[in-house]
């Protein structure tokens, strides 16, 4: 075990706090996120406080939901509980979390390098383009990133350093407090709890829950492993049971999907599986992780491939190399997920997957760069001292390299956010800093949940948003550019409008063929935004089959009487608090 001055140790650990709290707040964006998931754990949420179950609420038959374990969830009930409306009390919730991560990545990588080491290994996380952005969204991975690496601090306080030999030092001799050195009943506790937390906020938290037993198992703690493993198994069994009664489905479902938002392409085969590897392989070591320090240099693409690539290689040497001397959670859950994070399908891939493999990488790189700096000083002659004034340097100029274009990178950031709270502040709008095409989108939410009848389904691109912001439950619109399929769809499901919106470019992809093909089977409700021919965010009724007469006119109508109150209430959308846990209109 590295020793530690517990001045030292207490001192880096303050400051990591202070810069983490002043990058926190510099970047701090308060516009709500532009992606379903945060929506979606929100209406879960309400769901569980309003004692409807765990069901999907934006889908119009609430099936039971199967997709997000519900830990996250439960956090996001609790904040509710306590009185939390706004986007901004949510958010505050996620950058708290992060900061706890970050302490947590630090107390247990002090443990393997020393306070020094691992205070650099929490700045550069700090600056990390990614770790500053999972603080700023309604998003699980500040809670799963705090969740495994207090997992992987409590298996290295009841493990040992020594691996293989459980409360050793690597000499063998027995650690202070650990008396004849045996596991340390109450860490293990901590380590276990955190990797079954993790896995109830993420369904990717099971490569951490596998690698706690393998290390286990690895140190001959059998009965151990055998208490965690039938607590695994409870946890575990009872969501993967639950997933068989779901309505949405769980990962597994989109996974064998050449691209789960074109189903059309249909399921993935050997070959295909292979060139998503390789293609992941390019995201993440050719882009994600060096762009984590250097995405704002404007770097080549051979550059960017040169640091990631340099970064995986050190890192695979020093996991190797610690895998083969004294292995511990984090070396059996490194290949574990990282092996999940390639098979999984490219157009999901990003930064959020690779934010738990960053320490790691750098404490690995880190760890084989100072071995290196004392191997070239022993063979040169080098007497000790020099050697152990030489690697600090050594390492200091390795993390200035990532460490300057981050703070570059995080000015910039800084100044972005800092003009969005501006923008808020005058306008009390969170989402006038989105394109004009979200801000259409909350506003038409807002509208139909106004206007439309009570029993209203709507196919939409986001149902997730849509419900959130105040509008009817329904579904995505199915993605196929088969006017009969999409009809039949519809209609199975009851669904009576369509909203063809500008969030992102998925609608334009597939609705205007359908549009084309069968106009006379919509007719239009309201629009939003720009006037015609420009585009803009428009709403549409999809008449009843007897309604549609095929040839009979080539152009889309206003839909006739009954299809909106009328008039129409003028609504006015609401801009700081989510619309979930406020009255609309429609409901008086």
């Amino acid at each position: 075990m590295t020793e530690r001055s517990p001045l030292r140790w207490g001192a880096v650990a303050v400051g990591v706090l202070l810069l983490q709290a002043l990058v926190l707040a510099a970047v701090a964006f308060p516009a709500p996120h532009n992606g379903g998931d945060h929506t979606a754990y929100l209406a879960l949420a309400h769901s569980l406080l309003e004692g409807t179950g765990y069901t999907e609420l934006w889908d119009p038959e609430r099936p039971l939901h199967t997709k997000y374990p519900p830990g996250y969830p439960l956090v996001l009930a609790l904040l509710m509980a306590l009185g939390a409306t706004t986007w901004g009390a949510f958010k505050t919730s996620s950058a708290v979390a992060m900061a706890l991560a970050t302490l947590v990545v630090y107390a247990w990588s002090a443990r393997r390098v020393g306070a020094i080491g691992a205070g650099a290994v929490a700045i550069l996380l700090v600056l990390a383009s990614g770790w500053q952005d999972a603080s700023r969204w309604i998003l699980s991975e500040p809670w799963f990133l705090l969740w495994t690496f207090v997992a992987f601090w409590g298996a290295e306080h009841a493990l040992g350093d020594g691996g293989f030999r459980p409360g050793r030092d690597r000499d063998g001799v027995p650690r202070k407090g650990v008396a004849g050195g045996s596991l340390a009943p109450g860490w293990l506790v901590v380590g276990g709890a955190g990797a079954l937390m993790a896995f109830g906020v993420r369904t990717a938290g099971l490569p951490l829950v596998l690698a706690f037993a393998l290390a286990l198992l690895a140190a001959r703690r059998f009965r151990t492993a055998g208490v965690f493993g039938g607590a695994a198994a409870v946890v575990l069994g009872s969501w993967f049971l639950l997933g068989r009664q779901g309505g949405e489905g769980a990962y597994q479902n989109e996974f064998w999907l050449v691209n789960p938002y074109d189903p059309e392409l249909g399921p993935v085969g050997v070959a295909g599986l292979l060139g998503r590897v390789w293609t992941n392989v390019e995201i993440y070591v050719g882009r994600v992780l060096p762009s984590e320090w250097w995405g704002g240099t404007g770097a080549s693409g051979w550059a960017l491939w040169g640091l990631g690539g340099l970064m995986v290689l050190l890192a695979v040497w020093g996991w190797a190399s610690r895998a083969r001397r004294a292995p511990g959670v984090p070396e059996f859950f490194a290949p574990l997920y990282g092996a999940t994070i390639l098979l999984w399908p490219e157009v999901w891939s990003g930064e959020r997957f690779l934010l738990p493999l960053l320490p790691l990488v750098l404490l690995y790189a880190g760890g084989v760069l100072g071995g290196l700096v004392r191997e070239f000083g022993r063979a040169g002659g080098g007497d000790g001292d020099r050697v152990a004034r030489g690697r600090p340097v050594i390492l200091a100029v390795a993390a200035t390299v990532l460490a300057a274009p981050a703070v570059g990178e995080t000015l910039q950031s800084t100044e972005v956010a800092a003009a969005c709270r501006n923008a808020v502040e005058r306008s009390g709008d969170a989402f006038i800093c989105h394109g004009g095409g979200f801000v259409e989108f909350r506003d038409a939410a807002a509208w139909m949940g106004a206007n439309l009848p009570a029993d209203a389904g709507a196919l939409s691109r986001k149902p997730r948003i849509l419900y959130a912001l105040g509008g009817p439950p329904g579904r995505t619109f199915p993605f196929t550019r088969n006017p009969d399929h999409f009809l039949a769809e519809a209609d199975a499901l009851g669904a009576r409008y369509l909203l063809f919106d500008w969030v992102d470019g998925v609608a334009f992809r597939f609705l205007p063929e359908i549009l084309s093909a069968r106009p006379e089977a919509f007719c239009f409700v309201a629009g939003w935004g720009a006037d015609p021919p420009e585009p803009g965010t428009d709403l549409l009724g999809i008449l009843p089959p007897e309604a549609r007469v095929e040839g009979e006119r080539d152009v889309i109508r206003r839909c006739p009487d009954g299809w909106m109150r009328e008039p129409p209430i003028q609504v006015e959308p609401e801009g700081l608090r989510v619309p979930l846990r406020v009255p609309t209109a429609r409901e008086g």
